[in-house]
């Protein structure tokens, strides 16, 4: 997605250009872009400022979906991503992409801009998979204070599942997660 909104590095500011009119509170860091300081910030905005780092065959997941969807102010330092499809994909060149194995169905997708992200009730579904991986368990807790009636869906969407690797974990994390958070919502 290419939007007005969206100043990149060089296109055509440069980095310090951008540097000084963010210090003189004009532009704001977004993902991996600037974006003028009074304009809101959406998941289509925050999906759109990782293009440079998305390609058209990803689906953003896991910690960066749940960032698009509005956990935390800032993205994971390396950008989550899943196959569309079931092509293959090769590994990135740079170490700023971890490319994660698996087919995304369509109902798991949410398009915007021309760019894939898991929806909220799947993202929430990839991190209790993850509950393994240090700071999944952070992501799916603040994205789960956003979204606390998705946590139930995502809770029935893995009991639908006949046979998943790691579903009664997911599970449990997920109901987990949801105690925690209604606990300080009732």
């Amino acid at each position: 997605m290419s939007s007005p909104l969206l100043h990149r590095t060089g296109e055509p500011l440069s980095a310090t250009e951008l540097t000084a009119l963010r210090l003189d509170g004009l532009l704001v860091e977004v993902g991996e872009a600037f974006v003028p300081a009074d304009v809101p910030e959406t998941p289509a905005l925050r999906l759109a400022s990782l293009a440079p780092l998305v390609r058209p065959e990803h689906v953003v997941s896991g910690p960066t979906a749940a960032w698009v969807h509005g956990a935390g102010d800032r993205p994971p330092l390396r950008c989550h991503v899943r196959p569309h499809g079931d092509r293959r994909l090769r590994a990135p060149a740079h170490g700023r992409l971890v490319l994660h194995e698996g087919v995304v169905p369509p109902t798991d997708l949410q398009v915007m801009g021309g760019l894939r992200v898991l929806t909220v009730t799947a993202a929430m579904v990839d991190l209790a998979r993850t509950d393994h991986v240090p700071g999944s368990r952070s992501w799916l807790s603040v994205l789960a204070a956003m979204h606390p009636a998705e946590v139930r869906e995502a809770v029935a969407r893995l009991a639908a599942h006949e046979r998943l690797p790691g579903k009664r974990t997911a599970i449990r994390v997920l109901e987990a997660v949801y105690e925690e958070v209604t606990r300080y919502t009732s």
